[in-house]
């Protein structure tokens, strides 16, 4: 019986610092593996001793001879580097297995090597990198079979599933050649990223979860992080003068933040030397901290009001407030008339409800109505354009007739009733007027009118209210203490890249599904399945079929299409979006992206999906997303979760309907239609101060675009994708806003206003601090590490872990492990 098993550990000798070398010392019969942080190889294949020095090694060597001691070869992240390894360039490759057989030499009493490679790129690398992997195993037990070869993995979540960009590594492809792997499952959060847990419980769920199904469970070594991160939040990282606001934190760092040792005015005055409460991450298993935070509250729960269009959500445990799409905020004076749709009088087609009319060939409907006195007025009508080809009605006022008409198909009031404005000023005389509606194009719901002393419109998200509330904490000293100099707040907030202004968007959960009155089925069958079980109002649907579903409207021509498609167990052949003739797919048998043109194949580019089994296909289909954006004779097409550009292409010109497209069955969850050329961004948002005053944050320096003020949408002036109109980067990750300067007292009440102007922005949580610095602090302790050494073991019975690194940890966890002896 192996009482270890699940229980070894890895540890690496690479931060030289003293408690390493205590645990050297003291806890070395806890210890099972140990990979020695020393040789470096360059892009030559040669191997350097830079790091931990072997002589400073050898007395625990000697004295711990259980400990399968391990040579640490690494490339420091660098690219070239493992470039030139991978594809041998100037016979890099041949020199480093070369080097690895002579340390082996030079250092007998090593159990092996340990492989840590990094930054090998993208999933077109994967071949080349398998056959290093493979020559350094095959070179190890060629040498030695007794030898050892660990290798360092990225964290993958799945095939091409690193988030960092490490997706020439294949989980099963490596499987063979390595008697063990430590997966360095840390670092989701880092330095520059938004604060959070090292390794977040989700992370390594999505990554061993993946692992086991692959590789052989007791080669794994699960990593996890022995470190943690202090997040400075108080002001951008220009401002402070550094690149990154993180900084990386053992252990005994955090205790002395959370005892009140450090502040941010360099561990001296003015910022008080305050203790500060650490909490527990129930779901995550970590303690975090707010050093100097002296209020703070998340956007969904702790908003004291949400108008407008702002919804709560969660994600990942995250609460916040965002919208999805705008609202018109129409503002009226005093209304001295106010008239539904119901005429006094009409002729020819005409239908008529209770609160509308509707006009048909040659139809005309009349309003009258009276004002009190002369004067000017406001005149604004009440109007729905159903669909896109029922978009245009004349209005007259006393005679004067003004044509509303709307052709954008991007345009936000697509189906919706909203306000439009008439006449603006005009003067009308005391008496009897007339207002009167023909022509334009059959269909076109008019709701009637309202006569006012002024009339205003716009588009808007909404406004969230917050109420902060500093009170004084107690210093280390037991004195009352508050910022020296004032607060700021910390807007934490997500903005995301632009989209294409958005004319459709189609998840099949609305009720009926596929109405005749818009969609159009040109061939086979299509029908929409959804939850039985769901009691939500709109309940998780997928359309299902083959053949060709189209929007019923034949006059697309330049738009962006995008769909996320799964192939069930009888799926084959050809799926994705298409308008007119030009067909953009994935292709199952084949395993590429395609763009056809007719039956012309225009472009392919090389991938991998699969077919997901019958008893996964309702909850947890294998989704993959297709889209195209045609503009004139270019096509882009693009897949992936990233929309990633894969080729364009050259067409003829086409138009017509547009949607869906299968040769065999598929499932779609997802069918969006957006412009070919308008972007509607997700960043801005503004915010009212305590004082009244105002900023505006987010918006991001365009050029070679023209802006829509009214609806702040972007369209690109050239054929460009809109990463080309800026330089700056939107991370995709939680950011941080910050506030001027505002001179508060802790003891009073302050209300903060928050109103996006764009969609898709979630406000996640504002926070009160000391001007002069205050942080998010995360960290690692023994409760934290034993914890997921458990899982590591009895969950997912991998080999154990594998904690970076030896003397950042909480020195307490050695006395809760086993003996490896």
């Amino acid at each position: 019986m192996d009482l270890l098993k699940g229980k070894r550990n890895m540890v690496w000798a690479y931060m030289g610092n003293t408690r390493m070398y205590e645990v050297l010392r003291d806890y070395g019969d806890r210890l099972n593996t140990v990979g020695i942080f020393t040789f470096e190889v360059d892009s030559t294949g040669t191997l350097s001793e830079t790091g931990t020095s072997i002589a400073t090694m050898m007395t625990y060597i000697n004295r711990w001879p259980h400990v399968r001691w391990l040579l640490t070869i690494m490339n420091h992240g660098t690219a070239s580097i493992f470039t030139a390894l991978r594809n041998n360039e100037g016979g890099a490759k041949t020199k480093f297995l070369s080097e690895i057989v002579r340390i082996m030499q030079k250092y007998p009493w090593c159990a092996g090597v340990d492989i840590d490679l990094e930054r090998g790129g993208g999933y077109e690398n994967k071949d080349s990198a398998n056959a290093l992997f493979r020559d350094i195993y095959s070179t190890v037990k060629n040498y030695n079979p007794a030898k050892l070869v660990n290798i360092c993995l990225p964290g993958m979540t799945g095939v091409e599933g690193s988030v960092g960009g490490e997706n020439w590594c294949v989980y099963a492809d490596l499987n063979p050649y390595c008697d063990t792997a430590a997966i360095m499952s840390y670092g989701m959060s880092w330095a520059g990223s938004a604060p959070g847990p090292v390794s977040p419980r989700s992370w390594l769920e999505g990554v061993y979860n993946y692992a086991v199904a692959v590789m052989a469970p007791d080669k794994v070594f699960m990593g996890l992080p022995g470190y943690g991160w202090n997040w400075r939040i108080h002001d951008t990282p220009e401002n402070m003068g550094v690149t990154y606001r993180g900084t990386s934190n053992t252990y005994y760092a955090a205790q002395f933040w959370l005892n009140g040792s450090y502040n941010f005015t360099n561990d001296g005055q003015p910022q008080p030397f305050i203790p500060i409460i650490a909490y527990w991450d129930d779901v995550d298993m970590v303690p975090w901290a707010m050093p100097h935070v002296y209020d703070f509250m998340d956007g969904w729960t702790m908003a004291e009001s949400a108008r407008g269009a702002l919804t709560r959500e969660t994600y990942n445990r995250r609460r916040y407030l965002t919208c999805y799409g705008k609202e018109q905020n129409s503002v009226f004076g005093t209304i001295y008339v106010d008239r539904n749709g119901v005429p006094d009088s009409y002729s020819g087609i005409v239908t008529v409800t209770e609160n509308m009319a509707v006009l048909g060939e040659g139809g005309e409907a009349t309003y009258n109505f009276t004002v009190s006195q002369s004067g000017t007025y406001d005149v604004a009508v009440r109007l729905c354009y159903p669909f896109w080809d029922r978009n245009a009605l004349g209005v007259s006022l006393d005679g004067s007739t003004k044509m509303f008409q709307e052709s954008r198909l991007w345009w936000p009031y697509w189906r919706k009733i909203c306000w439009l404005s008439l006449s603006s000023g005009v003067y009308l005389s005391a008496g009897s007027h007339t207002i009167r509606i023909s022509g334009g194009v059959p269909g076109v719901q008019f709701y009637g009118f309202r006569v006012c002393s002024s009339f205003s419109e716009s588009t808007w998200p909404g406004e969230a209210v917050y109420t902060l509330a500093p009170r004084q904490f107690i210093d280390v000293n037991g004195n009352p203490a508050q910022p020296d100099r004032g607060f700021k707040i910390t807007f934490e907030m997500l903005r995301r890249k632009p989209d294409s202004a958005l004319i459709w968007y189609e998840d099949f959960r609305d009720s009926p599904p596929l109405p005749s009155t818009y969609w159009r089925t040109l061939s086979g069958s299509w029908a929409v399945w959804q939850d039985p079980e769901s009691t939500a109002n709109r309940p998780y649907s997928q359309l299902e079929g083959s053949g060709q579903l189209a929007w019923q409207y034949e006059g697309f021509a330049d738009v962006h299409l995008r769909a996320q498609i799964a192939f069930p167990s009888n799926g084959s052949g050809r799926a994705g979006v298409f308008v007119g003739n030009i067909f953009a797919c994935l292709n199952i048998d084949t395993q590429r992206v395609e763009l056809y043109q007719g039956s012309t194949l225009l472009g392919s580019y090389a991938t991998s999906f699969s077919r997901t089994p019958d008893a996964v296909i309702r909850s947890n289909p294998s989704m993959y997303t297709i889209e195209m954006r045609k503009r004139g004779n270019r096509v882009r097409v693009y897949s992936g979760a990233s929309n990633t550009l894969r080729f364009t292409a050259t067409v003829s010109g086409a138009g017509g309907f547009a949607g869906i497209r299968s040769d065999g069955p598929i499932k779609c969850q997802l069918l969006r239609l957006g412009d070919a050329w308008t972007y509607e961004p997700y960043e801005r948002f503004d915010v009212v101060y305590p004082d009244g005053s105002g900023a505006s944050f987010g918006r991001i320096a365009r050029t070679g675009v023209t802006w829509d003020e009214e609806f702040q949408v972007f369209t690109v002036t050239s054929d460009v994708d809109e990463s080309a109109t800026r330089s700056e980067e939107i991370s995709l990750d939680y950011e941080f806003f910050h506030s001027k300067l505002l001179p508060l007292q802790c003891g009073h009440d302050y209300r903060v206003r928050i109103r996006p102007r764009d969609i898709n922005v979630w406000t996640v949580r504002l926070l009160l601090g000391d001007a002069d610095g205050f942080s998010i602090l995360y960290y690692s302790d023994a409760d934290s590490l034993i914890y997921w050494a458990n899982e590591a073991a009895y969950r997912w019975k991998l080999r154990g872990f594998a904690l970076w690194s030896l003397g950042q940890e909480d020195m307490r966890l050695w006395e809760a492990l086993p003996r490896q002896i």
